[in-house]
């Protein structure tokens, strides 16, 4: 048997045993890349039609008898061999060994089991017997991140890496974005969908538009043993994952905590915003993603992290070091049913945060779970008891097995006697329908869901209780408005309960198709992105921020205020006008000499109005009668230094408001 099938059957092992991720179980082996890549594509074709080859054990007479038989065959093992028999471009089994001898034995039925499948779908290819999801799949770009740390945050850092690209890897660059491909897709329910792809050729690439530092490359450009990657100056991270970091944008010299930190690619571009100052605390609780998140800082070259190995929830916040912290990213365990364009979605793994694209390996929630109350199994288990059917024939053979073994172990007849009324009370597990079984783990999911956004809630609510933090960022990987916009809504109307403390911020105002959905007040300034119209994975991103009490005036208090002063400027035009009346009338009633001096005032008001301000021309009209104006000057000058109040009061109000507020008490009750 060729080495690179058992090499596989680990890997299919692990995966449904949660131990992992694809990558990060085929990429980690101690082999050399190339077998890497062997090991890593048989995988992943496996994994495509292992719904199907599980079918054809079932419909194969005697072959899944046979091979519980066989304790040295192990399930994954002959999947991958019958998948290599009937699905692979080979069409056979390399090597020997006593899988092969097995299959070989039953290739005759197995065909036979696939023939009716194809008659029982009304198909005629291999490829038609996949579900939706795997033959139509969404195909996301390759995205590269350039790290600005290298090299000592050198400032041709990005120019450095699309250089190398062109000259030296060949790949030509893009002036513009590519073109987009779309296709009518069929599927089996007859339901017509339209799917948009990126067209990149292999040897092409282009700078993202939004953030100069990815560079986005074809979906099948291969960079995990790339030099560049290897000594830290790219990372292979999706444009999704890297809003949190940019978003949240700390300025160098600030404190910041990551809160749930591993692998440690967001952690890396905190660190890259910051330009290596100040500090970051990376909060990891798993023993064993900690080690990868330090490895992988280590890698991109931050010197401003100091790891945590422990759980976020467990910091305390009068601990004299977090005094400072003034920025904190949340991004918890998730449902990950945003992630599209890898493989893991097709195995027991459902619980992951979207760093599966990284290439590291998931967190195993199980624990998260079972503290909010809930005990979570291993789904494959579960589906081998539902599975499990004990007749009466299976009870015979396991009672005259016990028996006999105590025979043979010097037990005494009362012993035995007990043992027999034992075996008598075993309870037969009853057969479930493949639509009961589907019922159950829906709504086995839809409570996890409900508990993993308990979870994610407690996390950012443990975020706003240090003392001077100033913004919080929360993202997840996942499609659920339950893990999403609820999450936000839950958390603001807690935080807000006693008056206004927090605010939702609108991020990338600019991208006006992937807003939030539009189910309470300013549920659109969060940022949903999705895979048909921003070809990256499901995520999601909203930034809270509070709302400074001592320095804040409300921008509707200004507003008003600014409407009363032009209110009072109107005012105060009509009462210069009606002086300007009364004045005229009075010099009807004057002689024609005072006529005449008052022309001339007038003319010498009008030169004066050319040359004075506002104030000067309010002055030069009121002294157009010296005699009867007395009491409209103060009329004039009291609503001239209203104005100029309500101006200072707007001004230091945006100053300082309570200093204000003793200048000016009894203005400050006009601003409604």
């Amino acid at each position: 048997m060729c080495d690179f099938y058992q090499q596989a059957a680990d890997v299919i092992e692990k995966l449904i045993e949660k131990k992992g991720s694809i990558k990060g179980l085929t990429y980690n082996r101690n082999v050399n890349v190339k077998t890497s890549k062997t090991c890593y594509a048989l995988v992943c074709e496996t994994l495509k039609y292992k719904s199907v080859i599980d079918r054809i054990i079932e419909l194969t007479p005697g072959l899944d008898k046979e091979f519980k038989k066989n304790k040295t065959i192990k399930y994954s093992l002959l999947v991958v061999m019958i998948y290599e028999l009937l699905f692979s471009s080979n069409g056979k089994i390399k090597g020997g060994g006593q899988a092969k001898k097995l299959l070989s034995h039953y290739q005759a039925p197995i065909n036979s089991a696939l023939a009716r499948m194809k008659i029982q779908k009304k198909v005629s290819e291999n490829i038609d017997l996949l579900p939706d999801n795997i033959r139509y799949p969404i195909t996301l770009p390759r995205y590269v991140r350039v790290n600005t740390l290298f090299n000592n945050c050198n400032e041709n850092c990005i120019k450095d890496v699309i250089d190398h690209f062109k000259n030296v890897d060949q790949f030509e660059l893009l002036s513009k974005p590519p073109k987009l491909q779309t296709k009518s897709i069929t599927k089996d329910n007859g339901i017509i969908e339209q799917q948009t792809t990126i067209i990149l050729g292999e040897k092409e690439f282009y700078q993202d538009l939004d953030f100069p530092e990815i560079l986005i490359f074809n979906h099948a450009v291969d960079l995990h043993d790339h030099k560049m990657l290897l000594n830290g100056q790219i990372i292979l991270q999706d444009k999704a994952s890297c809003l949190p970091s940019f978003i949240l944008s700390p300025p160098p010299g600030s404190v910041c905590i990551d809160s749930c930190s591993a692998p440690g690619n967001k952690t890396s571009l905190l660190s890259a915003q910051m330009k290596n100052t100040g500090k970051i605390f990376a909060v990891e609780k798993d023993t064993k993603r900690c080690g990868t998140l330090i490895k992988l800082t280590k890698r991109s070259h931050c010197k401003n992290i100091e790891t945590i190995n422990d759980s976020f929830l467990n910091l305390k916040h009068n601990d004299p070091k977090f005094k400072d912290v003034e920025y904190i990213l949340c991004d918890p365990s998730c449902s990950g049913t945003g992630i599209v364009n890898r493989l893991d979605y097709l195995l027991p793994t459902k619980y992951s945060s979207d760093e599966i694209v990284t290439d590291e390996n998931d967190e195993d929630l199980d624990e998260i779970l079972n503290q909010q109350g809930e005990k979570s199994k291993n789904s494959n288990q579960q589906k081998q008891e539902e599975k499990l059917v004990l007749n009466k024939k299976d009870l015979k053979k396991e009672k005259k097995r016990k028996l006999k073994e105590m025979k043979q172990q010097g037990g005494n007849k009362k012993l035995i006697q007990q043992q027999k009324q034992k075996d008598t009370k075993i309870p037969l597990i009853p057969i479930k329908t493949k639509e009961e079984i589907e019922e159950e783990e829906k709504v086995e999911e839809e409570k996890r869901v409900k508990l993993l956004a308990d979870f994610q809630l407690s996390i950012i609510q443990h975020a706003f209780a240090f003392p001077n933090v100033k913004k919080v960022i929360y993202s997840t990987c996942s499609t659920h408005q339950i893990e999403n916009e609820d999450v936000v809504k839950r958390a603001i109307d807690e935080l807000n309960k006693n008056g206004e403390k927090w605010r939702v911020v609108k991020i990338l105002p600019h991208w006006t198709n992937s807003r939030g959905l539009p189910i309470y007040k300013n549920s659109d300034y969060s940022i949903r992105m999705t895979p048909s119209k921003d070809y990256t994975i499901g995520f999601f991103v909203a930034m809270f921020e509070k709302i400074n009490q001592e320095n804040n005036i409300t921008p509707q208090i200004i507003e008003n205020a600014q409407k009363d002063i032009k209110h009072e400027n109107n005012n105060n035009n009509n009462n210069n006008n009606n002086n300007n009346n009364n004045n005229n009338n009075n010099n009807n009633n004057n002689n024609n000499n005072n006529n005449n001096n008052n022309n001339n005032n007038n003319n010498n008001n009008n030169n004066n109005n050319n040359n004075n301000n506002n104030n000067n021309n309010n002055n030069n009209n009121n002294n157009n009668n010296n005699n009867n104006n007395n009491n409209n000057n103060n009329n004039n000058n009291n609503n001239n230094n209203n104005i100029n109040v309500k101006q200072q009061t707007i001004k230091n109000s945006n100053v300082n408001s309570e200093e204000s507020n003793k200048k000016h008490p009894k203005k400050k009750l006009k601003l409604k």
